[in-house]
């Protein structure tokens, strides 16, 4: 339920400003990158309520949880930006884009996706070391289900390359 939350607030208005990226692409609106900033800092904390709530932390798991997490929200939100700044870029060059833009544009992606793995595969390797296997599994599990439905809420606003 509170992932479903997540989905319908946070994510639908994310993707909602995003598609606004997409009919100001070259001209985009001042206030346009403000509101992406603010929507997702609401999504950070709405998944840090997601993981609080799903988790059931002892105190000491807790302890030990949070500020590992936060060192890794620093991470993602550093390849959030480029992730943005890569969605904007395919926005401006959507309607003209040419095989060689979109050969930048995969690269750039694949890029990004190495990037969100490898930091993902670090952060679990930094959790086994202080938690429980079965605490960190759940954890991976939370963190999956609110990724797929962020990238699926993204990938249903972000027209297909012509």
């Amino acid at each position: 339920m509170m992932i479903r939350r997540l989905t319908t607030a946070g994510v639908a208005a994310l993707a909602l400003t995003l598609t606004a990226t997409w009919t100001h692409a070259q001209n985009a609106p001042a206030g346009t990158d403000a509101a992406i900033e603010q929507l997702r800092k609401d999504t950070r904390a709405e998944t840090t309520d997601i993981i609080s709530g799903s988790m059931g932390f002892s105190a000491d798991e807790a302890a030990k949880f949070w500020p590992l997490y936060k060192k890794y929200e620093e991470q993602r939100k550093t390849i959030g930006d480029e992730k943005v700044a890569l969605i904007k870029d395919y926005a401006a060059h959507q309607q003209t884009l040419t095989d060689d833009k979109a050969k930048e544009l995969l690269g750039r992606l694949m890029a990004v996706e190495d990037k969100t793995t490898g930091a993902k595969r670090q952060f679990v390797q930094e959790l086994q070391k202080v938690l429980p296997a079965k605490t960190v599994a759940r954890y991976y599990q939370v963190e999956n289900r609110i990724d797929l439905l962020v990238n699926l809420n993204l990938a249903s606003q972000i027209p297909l390359a012509k």
